[in-house]
């Protein structure tokens, strides 16, 4: 008489899959051929860890070498010594704007050296310069990101674009909600666009102005640029 058979369980069947996927593996491991595979990814793993541990210590080293440099030239910027600042003070030891900026620009401190050495321009009324660096910032600072697109109205604004100046008071404005320079960045656009003639956006850069700053001295001041765009 034949015995019933045993009924195997999904559980046994799973056991037996993984007992057999060992042993191929296991067998797969055991080729010569297939080591060297393994020892080959194995050592280009390594090998982008260590060149990725390097890239980061080399970028934090020229980041801190570059902030330096940066707080020595500031000193002459604040003073208004501006082509002084571009350039750099060699007697003293001093690094210009301009040589942080080529040599560091890939830091962040070299992104925010771009700032100064836009300003040092247009203050000097270099303004295409002025514009280049105001331009070219890429870093990770909404401040200054801000401080740059405003710069870049400004330089607008002197070649009497004004509309164009203040488009980009306007995105000044929009970068980060929570900055403490946005009103003063929609008072300028507010001025810009009445001065351009462009009413409607005036008047809706004053709306915002009003309800996101309900408080701030650039509502009155705006109050005077009103009869440009109430209507």
């Amino acid at each position: 008489m034949l015995k019933a058979r045993k009924k195997i369980t999904k559980k046994e069947i799973k056991q037996d899959k993984l007992v057999t996927a060992y042993f191929q593996s296991k067998d797969w491991i055991s080729s010569a051929e297939n080591k060297r595979r393994i020892y080959t990814i194995l050592g280009v793993i390594a090998l982008i860890l260590v060149l990725g541990y390097f890239y980061l210590s080399n970028r934090k080293a020229k980041n801190e070498e570059a902030e330096t440099k940066l707080s020595a030239v500031i000193s002459l910027y604040e003073q208004g010594k501006y082509q002084e600042a571009i350039n750099g003070d060699p007697a003293s030891g001093v690094t210009g704007l301009n040589d942080i900026v080529n040599n560091y620009g890939s830091t962040e401190s070299g992104q925010t050296a771009k700032l100064y050495l836009a300003n040092s321009y247009y203050f000097l009324k270099d303004y295409d310069n002025a514009y280049k660096y105001f331009d070219d910032y890429s870093g990770s600072n909404d401040m200054i990101k801000a401080s740059c697109l405003s710069g870049i109205g400004s330089v607008y604004k002197v070649k009497g674009d004004l509309k164009k100046a203040g488009e980009y008071y306007y995105k000044a404005a929009g970068v980060n909600k929570d900055l403490i320079i946005n009103q003063e960045n929609l008072f300028y656009a507010v001025r810009a666009y009445s001065q351009s003639g462009d009413k409607e956006d005036a008047r809706k850069v004053y709306d915002k102005l009003r309800n996101d700053f309900p408080k701030s001295r650039y509502i009155s001041e705006s109050k005077r640029f009103e009869a440009d765009f109430k209507n």
